[in-house]
């Protein structure tokens, strides 16, 4: 708990044990009263206003950090970008020199095929066996789609790609 928290707390059972007392002698239905006697007796107000400026520092802090993440998110994507790059140039460079794995002190490499994955040529071409109803609007089954192509049936408007290569890496 910060210090102004603490203090506002402190000063708000102040606050309460001189309302009882007000409300003992029947002073606690003027208002007039009441604020004065919480202005001379406590430092309520004053905790209350330190309690704002805290809150108006922590704005502050929050503006300047989520400034510093988005430039910090900026840096990541590149990083990130780098990465991906790096790693289509390695894959690309294995399978020029038709490397399928290299063994390296910190990692192994290899490539892997990926299993064929549907391209949609036309979905209006698509039987309607392969499509379920639900209550908006028809949605493609690609599960379906996908064994029945696998299991090499003709299905007019789709048709499964050669698949491709990927790159793996494992870290030791």
């Amino acid at each position: 708990m910060s210090d102004a928290s603490h203090t506002l707390l402190r000063q708000t059972e102040a606050v309460k044990r001189l309302l009882a007392s007000l409300r003992e002698s029947g002073d606690a239905d003027d208002q007039e009263i009441v604020e004065t006697a919480i202005e001379g007796e406590t430092s309520f107000f004053e905790a209350m206003a330190a309690a704002m400026d805290a809150n108006d520092e922590d704005d502050v802090l929050i503006i300047g950090l989520k400034a510093k993440e988005e430039a910090y998110a900026g840096r990541r994507r590149a990083i990130e970008q780098r990465i991906e790059q790096r790693r289509a140039a390695m894959e690309q460079a294995m399978m020029v020199t038709e490397q399928e794995k290299i063994t390296l002190p910190t990692a192994t490499i290899f490539l892997s095929k990926r299993k064929p994955n549907i391209v949609i040529d036309n979905e209006a071409d698509i039987p309607a066996t392969f499509w379920t109803l639900p209550k908006v609007e028809p949605k493609l089954d690609k599960k379906a789609l996908k064994e029945a192509l696998e299991a090499k049936e003709e299905v007019p408007g789709a048709h499964l790609d050669n698949g491709s290569i990927s790159i793996n890496i494992r870290r030791k």
